[in-house]
């Protein structure tokens, strides 16, 4: 499981090349569309980093400009941040990724300088945009990040350092994800959080066949893993079988991690998850604008983060038929009378491992089990 990519916003604005656009560099830009009732609601949200304008037509008869404008989202300005100033103690994972947010993005009284007078500042500032700031990231922070975790995180004493790859760090060692959120806020789940999402469930009603894609690939099989913890200490985990039947094929993980018992379970599950290909649809799209789309699924995906889970068994019979998943990622596509949504998944089985026959032991009975107790989902 990878961290999620900071959020990208595509936009082109139409005028009349004699009637400029007020737009502006770190402007705000939210985007909304319409749910069943007609009410608009927020799908994505950040700042204004490019700004081109090309003239088309330019004539008597009239004139076209096109202002092609580019948003990024909470996580691309957290990459132009520090943090780390005061360094960290020893904490559990959502605890150090609260700690480290609240460093980069809020900006308290004793970081203005005593001698900055208002009359100096852009007459498009307010304190709620002062240090290009967004107000609701600031307000959700204590909502939307999981606290305190799961796994305890060493303590971190390297000073200042990038702020979007002190967190990423902190939430790849505890299995966590950072992300963000719909209203350009920025959130992270635990890695205990995504098992207790309800599924969404697509239909075939809901989905488009046309487009979908699966991949086995050998450079994604892991089967002799090391991985690092505090001070770079290692554990390994290996799976012989599999060993046999690709061949040796090494990976490495380094963590923050504090404990190493918390680094062999995180071991032993990368190699549970990546010993064998597991293959499953990469992208899943939904067409909102299509009268097949319920109300209540189009509603539902409108207000949708990452994380979430998601379940279908409408796929075509190359595809497995069924899914079980988690998204990764959010892609829009909108025009004027068109709303397209593409899910980037991942498999539940590669967050929270499952066992596939290969990696039963071949002396194994079902004798060892509890028949009334037992079944091959618990296992």
């Amino acid at each position: 499981m990878e961290q999620a990519l900071a959020g990208i916003i595509s936009i082109e604005l139409w005028t009349d090349a004699d009637t400029p656009l007020d737009v502006n560099l770190s402007d705000s830009v939210n985007v909304q569309i319409q749910d069943s009732a007609g009410v608009y609601q927020q799908i994505a949200g950040g700042l204004i980093s490019d700004i081109n304008i090309t003239l088309n037509q330019y004539g008597q008869t009239g004139s076209v400009a096109i202002y092609s404008i580019t948003a990024v989202g909470p996580l691309a300005t957290l990459q132009k941040r520090q943090s780390g100033y005061n360094n960290f103690p020893l904490q559990f994972d959502g605890d150090r990724v609260y700690d480290i947010l609240v460093e980069a993005y809020l900006t308290s009284w004793n970081e203005v300088a005593p001698t900055l007078q208002w009359g100096q500042v852009s007459n498009i500032t307010t304190w709620e945009n002062f240090d290009g700031t967004n107000i609701n990231l600031v307000n959700d922070l204590t909502a939307n990040v999981t606290r305190p975790g799961d796994f305890e995180l060493a303590a971190y004493s390297a000073g200042q350092t990038n702020a979007l790859t002190l967190a990423q760090d902190a939430a790849q060692s505890a299995r966590g994800v950072l992300y963000e959120l719909a209203n350009g806020s920025v959130g992270y789940d635990a890695y205990s959080d995504r098992v207790s999402y309800v599924p969404i469930v697509l239909t075939a009603d809901d989905l488009l066949a046309v487009g979908l894609r699966q991949a086995a690939q050998w450079s994604e099989v892991v089967n002799d893993v090391t991985l690092y913890y505090k001070n770079n200490a290692i554990v390994t985990a290996a799976d012989a079988t599999s060993q046999f039947t690709y061949g040796k094929l090494n990976g490495s993980k380094t963590t923050s991690l504090e404990n190493e018992s918390d680094a062999q379970d995180q071991a032993d599950a990368y190699i549970e998850s990546r010993a064998y290909p597991r293959t499953y649809p990469e992208e899943l799209t939904i067409p909102l604008h299509s009268p097949t789309v319920t109300d209540a699924t189009r509603d539902l995906l409108i207000a949708l983060n990452v994380n979430r889970a998601v379940y279908t068994q409408s796929l075509p019979a190359v595809f497995g038929g069924t899914f079980d998943g988690f998204i990764e990622g959010i892609r829009w596509n909108l025009t004027r009378y068109t709303a397209e949504l593409t899910l980037v998944c991942s498999a539940q089985s590669e967050t929270y491992p499952h066992q596939l026959w290969l990696q039963i032991p071949a002396v194994v009975t079902w004798a060892g089990y509890t028949p009334i107790t037992d079944r091959w989902m618990d296992l």
